[in-house]
């Protein structure tokens, strides 16, 4: 036991925690997220408001959990999808289905992250993605650019779309091209002394 949570590998604990992470989506979707408390997630999973802080924790947990769901349907996704051979057009690939998955139901991922914030990410910093990109650009060579730069830009377009700077169309048209952008100039950065000052 750690934190208060009773950790169970056990079926019954699995079908309590994802009912919980269903029901905070479904109440995400319904409802403001400053309006969502723990005991309104517990009523929809049909569960006590202490098991969804013995499964899960605390609300900002529960909401961390939302995105978890997020990555692990894109990676489930990518599981039954055969990339292309190129390993650019692998990554431009991932980041238009990372897309795909973001705006198939987006109300809950928007609401998380405009709640969690840009600084609040915690254990979901990179939003799982980098375990998504780092085969692909390592594919790349050694001129590519870092996973983290990648994760980095894609977080970045997707924390506008979420605080409604841009639209669901510029969303998916930003995010394809600062990922070509950034492939495009994977060549070496000049030097100190290459600067023209």
């Amino acid at each position: 036991m750690s934190g208060g949570l009773r950790h169970s590998d056990s079926p019954a604990s699995a079908r309590r925690r994802q009912a919980i992470i269903d029901a905070a989506n479904e109440v995400l979707r319904e409802r403001d997220v400053g309006k969502v408390a723990i005991a309104d997630i517990a009523e929809v999973a049909g569960v006590s408001v202490a098991t969804v802080y013995n499964l899960i924790g605390t609300r900002e947990r529960v909401l961390a959990a939302v995105l978890d769901g997020y990555v692990a349907r894109l990676t489930d996704e990518l599981a039954h999808y055969e990339p292309p051979q190129n390993a650019a057009d692998a990554v431009i690939e991932v980041v238009r289905l990372a897309t795909v998955q973001t705006l198939a139901d987006p109300q809950p991922i928007r609401a998380v992250l405009c709640e969690l914030g840009a600084l609040s990410f915690g254990d979901h910093q990179q939003l799982g993605m980098a375990s998504l990109f780092e085969p692909l650009l390592a594919g790349l060579g050694p001129a590519a650019p870092g996973t983290d730069l990648i994760v980095y830009g894609y977080r970045g377009v997707l924390l506008s779309w979420a605080h409604g700077l841009i639209s669901d169309h510029a969303f998916a048209a930003d995010a394809e091209r600062m990922t070509r952008q950034l492939l495009g100039s994977a060549s070496p950065a000049p030097t100190t002394k290459e600067w023209k000052t």
